[in-house]
């Protein structure tokens, strides 16, 4: 029989997911007050700048939660930042006992709440379903330990891996249930970044269509050596990067609004360094980054070793040809360099979207 502390734990699981689409950058937190093996209050970090899943959860509270426990998926912070700190919120409180899952990645806050409570003589107990509550927030757990974005690839391909014809025709390869799928990666990202290629071949939007979102994540866009029309439907959204180098002229720069941000940024062999972009990018506040780009975009970032997730639509739809596009490119000097033949990437789930398949893999 599952124990108590696991099964309210699981509990607070299931509520930090209602954070999918909106907790980000934060972390998605969930919190469970109970009282005489009973729930008496629980809440979710639902909204970035809103308030934290303890406090959502005392203002829930019935009959307040003086005596109660407190079972939280991470770490309650103990900083100021654009809210007070939790802690001193749960203290105040008079709350009995407290159910940690996972610490907080973040330095300012990690492995602090737990003595701050002792010292008030709260009774602490940490790691029931770390595993679980960790799973929950992979982009904020790497971008606090690193500065770096977490970088999610995604890619709607045939069954024998073409994205296009040799023509360019890509639409439509996935399904309305996959392109549904894929707006809610992009609800979940700080960023969605696509190559100048997509950029002038379809002329994307990028944005999230849809489902609600308070705000719509930046776009990227990569351009060595910027070739953006001014007109480009990216420019309707109102949070636009393009990461450039030192061979872009100066004069197609100044045409440009100053609402648009430009980077410019380290060349490698004539393209934007990904390795110097994550960097720019994590500087910014953006930690995770989902990657739309076409199979030259995303081969770099596979064949570089900068993907942590990649999300895979295989449609039951076969183009051949010699010259369709593949979903992966990269030199094969780099294939000639290696031991062993390919990439190895791990499978994390196989689902269904419509009548495609929906691959979820980590490297």
């Amino acid at each position: 029989m599952i124990s108590a502390d696991k099964k309210f734990m699981l509990r607070a699981v299931e509520l930090a997911r209602e954070g999918r689409f909106g907790a980000h950058p934060n972390p998605m937190v969930g919190a469970v007050l109970v009282r005489n093996g009973g729930i008496i209050g629980e809440g979710a970090h639902l909204h970035y700048g809103g308030p934290h899943a303890e406090v959502n959860a005392l203002k829930a509270c019935r009959g307040g939660a003086r005596g109660a426990t407190l079972y939280v998926t991470l770490e309650p912070c103990t900083t100021y930042g654009k809210t007070p700190p939790c802690s001193e919120a749960v203290i105040r409180a008079g709350v009995k006992r407290v159910v940690i899952g996972a610490s907080d990645p973040n330095p300012a806050n990690g492995g602090k709440a737990a003595g701050r409570f002792r010292r008030a003589g709260l009774e602490v107990r940490s790691g029931v379903l770390r595993a679980e509550c960790e799973a929950l927030n992979p982009a904020f757990n790497k971008y606090m330990r690193t500065g770096l974005p977490y970088v999610t690839l995604k890619i709607a391909q045939s069954l024998d891996g073409k994205i296009a014809d040799a023509a360019g025709r890509s639409r439509w390869i996935s399904s309305p249930e996959s392109r549904r799928e894929a707006h809610k990666l992009r609800a979940e990202a700080d960023a969605v970044l696509a190559g100048i290629g997509t950029v002038l071949a379809d002329d994307p939007l990028l944005n999230v269509r849809g489902l609600k979102v308070k705000r719509q994540p930046w776009i990227v866009a990569l351009d060595s050596s910027f070739r953006v029309p001014c007109g480009a439907r990216i420019f309707e959204n109102e949070r636009v990067l393009i990461a450039t180098t030192r061979r872009a002229s100066v004069t197609a720069m100044k045409k440009f609004s100053r609402d648009v941000k430009v980077l410019v940024l380290p060349s490698e062999k004539g393209r934007v360094s990904l390795p110097a972009l994550l960097k720019a990018l994590g500087a910014l506040g953006i930690g995770h980054v989902l990657v739309e780009g076409g199979g030259k975009v995303v081969g770099s970032f596979i064949s570089e070793g900068l993907a942590d997730r990649f999300i895979c639509f295989v449609s039951p739809l076969i183009i051949g040809g010699t010259e369709s596009k593949n979903s992966m490119v990269w030199p094969d000097a780099l294939n000639a360099a290696r031991k062993e033949l390919g990439i190895k990437a791990k499978i994390a789930s196989v689902g269904r979207a419509g009548p495609d398949l929906m691959l979820d893999l980590r490297f």
